[in-house]
């Protein structure tokens, strides 16, 4: 991919920061410049703002965030069941490592986010805005871009097992880090216009591309 094509990524720095433990009910919250955990099985921070801090500690079971805020922030090993963030926007965002069962971002903006080895059950940017997002030796099983319009975005040592594009809009989306010989599935394969994608890659792929073109491949020529 030429510069331009590339995400734009940079590691949010810190200032001191403040360790914080929140409560189960931090909904609309104004958090910054602290080390934040949460030390409950459930919490809601709906309409949370958070900047210039990270996170140590989600709550295991399950964090509600639609509409969370998060501006320069290091997510640090996050396990939890699951992470209900729809409609959310993330900016300068890394999260590092960890376990997450299902993280929904449906809806959200992310811009200058990246995920680095995490395991990830499903992870839903359906209908969002993805600019300049990067994924790193990541562990996905469904990776949800149904109707998302991506923007440099890149998957770099990834290993996907369903990947839905149907609908997706956009370009700059390089997929050559993507490990398909390991892809079970992928829906909306008429919406990889505007991907990179490696000579191999589009050996193996050729099956679902032409079903998905209307392309009948005959065994023997004429």
């Amino acid at each position: 991919m030429n510069a331009s094509g590339a995400p734009r990524v940079a590691a949010p720095q810190l200032p001191p920061l403040i360790g914080l433990e929140l409560g189960p009910d931090a909904d609309d919250a104004t958090v910054t410049e602290s080390l934040l955990s949460w030390n409950a099985a459930e919490a809601s921070a709906i309409g949370a703002e958070i900047s210039d801090s990270r996170l140590t500690r989600l709550p295991t079971e399950r964090l509600s965030a639609r509409r969370l805020r998060l501006a320069d922030v290091e997510v640090d090993q996050p396990t939890t069941i699951a992470w209900d963030a729809p409609r959310s926007t993330w900016r300068g965002v890394v999260v590092a490592g960890g376990s997450i069962g299902v993280l929904d971002a449906s809806g959200s903006r992310w811009d200058n986010v990246t995920l680095r080895g995490i395991r990830i059950g499903y992870l839903n940017l359906r209908e969002g805005a993805v600019s300049d997002v990067e994924f790193i030796g990541c562990r996905i099983g469904t990776l949800d871009l149904a109707g998302a319009t991506t923007t440099r975005v890149a998957l770099s040592d990834c290993r996907v097992e369903d990947l839905d594009l149907r609908n997706r809009k956009g370009e700059h989306l390089d997929l050559r880090g993507l490990d398909v010989v390991r892809l079970n599935r992928l829906d909306g394969a008429d919406a990889l216009a505007g991907t990179i994608i490696t000579d191999e890659q589009a050996r193996l792929l050729a099956p679902a591309l032409a079903r998905a073109l209307r392309i009948t491949i005959a065994e023997e020529d004429l």
